[in-house]
């Protein structure tokens, strides 16, 4: 057994095992970020919107990963947007991440220990999310990138020893840091992830110089102030729903029980789960016994790793790592916008594979080298047989929501999930009943009562849409969606002081948000201030809006107050200044049939 057989072995059964996923179209988010993106449709567009956030303006998430859009793009442009080929992708992604953690794990271990935790690696169910899921691929190319860093940097202590010039391999290591990092946010932990490497095979010559470790460091800084810049901070001030109004020891609480979730999760992956929010975790505002059990399981594990520094470079180094890939979404330092999602322990679960790798080595030099490939092959047949089975949930959103319904009714976000679906499909009733549910499991999430309530309304519900919106203005003003929502509302109702408070509200909270600026003009227009509806648009456009939202919605605007021939102007503006994308052309033809129709109607 080589070293390049195991890799070769382990990405095959890497690929082999998601064979199931090929049939898989779009679920969750796939339909956002790939299927409706413009940006995801072509290089050229990809490339244009290499400077924007990774989640389209209309969702107002932020993020910034280019190159997984990037990647979308010539996959939709070489496929003409194919399904198979779109997942066929994140197969051989994962394939490639597979055969680059045996070359990890062979640095550490004999040929067969690095086979066994690459296979474990390839098999493990907590991965399905990252590989089944189009939009894992920012998990597959953030790994990827970081694999390649760290085998790079191996290189850099190699040319080092010798005394041969490293500086190109050193700007490779920093490229594919700033690849990483391009990819998903994970990849913050480069620069930790390359000391414990490097520091982890004292025995052997060579280190990493410290110019290296400062362009790392650099390169991170940059990256950091650039993505603040082009999500305006959105990502920064994500906090998952479960940690409204909770402060840093409620926090803490909540999580130090999701330890035991983690550990079981890494150990025992057969009980999945799309979602971790409430209940399937629970929301504590105290300490609690099981709190205590997660803490002093975690406390374990450092020691263990502290422990094994000296006797085992290679256990040690695998707890350390999974605790470190972890840490940015642990949510022990600081909130993030998940509290727990399986496809963020793709990169942890190298450290499992490190584990797993130690563990055949022992198992080969006590029992010899048949034994032991028959007892890996029986640990990771099931793993791998879960893993088959667990693919085909993620085909689209109704077959994983079904899937999440029976197994865990619990999670409110499971009931928002399936009330979308029912929406969709036409059933209002069965979707109300759904967002009612999953409002009683979890009654302070506003961005799900802003949703419930926007329902309501589409379904003609007036005042229970007012009651499920004022709940949601109660837990958060600042809410730019509920604040628009109330102003529809209170119009509807024939309350136009109160829907032009709201509005006023909505574009206070978000100035540059057309919708926004859409109810302020019609409060403005209903309250009998055609002038003041007028005047939204070019102080909505000086704020910073958007030019063709400006004379799209303005072109409305005019229509409505009579103003005819101005209408015309600034729809011609409007198409002039349009978007190629599908969408941008139907709410123009939308506009359009407003300003020339007969007879003019106030803005909606």
């Amino acid at each position: 057994m080589t070293i390049r057989r195991a890799a070769l072995i382990a990405s095959l059964v890497a690929a082999l095992v998601y064979l199931p996923a090929l049939g898989n179209r779009f679920a969750l988010d796939d339909a956002a970020i790939v299927e409706r993106n413009p940006a995801a449709h072509s290089i050229g567009a990809a490339l244009s919107a290499f400077t924007s956030p990774y989640w389209p303006p209309e969702h107002g998430a932020g993020l910034w990963r280019p190159l997984v859009i990037l990647s979308f793009a010539a996959d939709w442009q070489i496929s003409s947007g194919s399904t198979t080929w779109l997942h066929a992708t994140n197969i051989v992604l994962h394939a490639l991440v597979t055969a680059l953690v045996v070359l990890l794990l062979a640095r550490y271990l004999a040929p067969i220990g690095a086979l066994a935790g690459g296979l474990v690696f390839a098999v493990h169910p907590v991965h399905v999310e990252a590989v089944a899921n189009m939009v894992g691929r920012a998990e597959l190319l953030a790994a990827l990138f970081l694999l390649m860093a760290v085998l790079l940097s191996r290189e850099v202590r190699r040319r080092s020893a010798s005394g041969t010039r490293t500086l190109m391999v050193e700007a490779g290591v920093v490229l594919c840091v700033l690849a990483g990092q391009l990819s998903k946010e994970h990849a913050v932990i480069a620069i930790a992830w390359l000391w414990l490497d490097d520091r982890s095979r004292a025995d052997e010559p060579g280190r990493l110089p410290l110019r290296l470790y400062v362009s790392v460091a650099v390169v991170t800084v940059v990256w950091l102030v650039v993505r603040r810049e082009v999500e305006a901070g959105l990502g920064f001030h994500a906090v998952a729903p479960t940690f409204f109004g909770l402060g840093a020891l409620g926090r803490i609480s909540t999580m130090l029980p999701a330890v035991l979730v983690l550990v079981r999760l890494m150990v025992w992956p057969f009980d999945l789960s799309p979602d971790y929010h409430p209940m399937v975790i629970e929301r504590l505002t105290h300490p609690t016994g099981t709190g205590l059990l997660g803490l002093a399981v975690l406390v374990a594990l450092v020691m263990l790793a502290a422990l094994l520094w000296r006797r085992s470079r290679a256990a040690s180094s695998g707890l350390l790592l999974m605790g470190l890939a972890w840490l940015p979404t642990s949510n022990l330092l600081f909130a993030s916008g998940i509290v727990l999602a399986e496809r963020t322990l793709y990169l942890p679960s190298i450290g499992v594979a490190l584990l797993a790798g130690v563990g055949a080595v022992a198992l080969d030099e006590r029992f010899g080298r048949r034994r032991s490939l028959v007892l890996a092959a029986l640990m990771c047949l099931p793993l791998a047989v879960r893993s088959w089975t667990r693919a085909p949930d993620w085909r689209t959103t109704r077959d994983l929501v079904i899937t999440a319904l029976l197994n865990h009714p619990e999670s409110f976000k499971v009931h928002q999930s399936a009330a979308r679906v029912f929406w969709r499909l036409g059933l209002p009733n069965e979707a109300l009943a759904e967002y009612g549910v999953a409002a009683e499991i979890y009654p302070l999430d506003y961005y799900l009562l802003a949703e419930y309530g926007s329902t309501q309304l589409e379904a003609g519900r007036l005042r229970p849409a007012l009651r499920t919106l004022l709940l949601a203005h109660r837990l958060d003003s600042n809410y730019t969606l509920t604040q628009q929502l109330l102003a529809q509302t209170y119009l509807r109702l024939d309350s136009v002081g109160l829907a032009l408070s709201h509005a006023r509200r909505a574009v206070e909270t978000a100035a540059t948000a057309a919708e926004a600026a859409r109810m302020l003009a019609a409060s403005f227009f209903r309250s009998g201030q055609p002038d003041s509806a007028v005047a939204v648009w070019p102080a909505f456009e000086a704020r910073g809006g958007n030019p063709f939202d400006r004379w799209l919605l303005g072109a409305v605007t005019l229509a409505a107050v009579g103003r005819l021939e101005e209408s015309r102007a600034a729809l011609d503006s409007a198409t002039r200044l349009a978007p190629a994308d599908t969408a941008s052309q139907r709410r123009l033809d939308e506009a359009r049939a407003e300003v020339l129709r007969p007879a003019p109607r106030g803005p909606r």
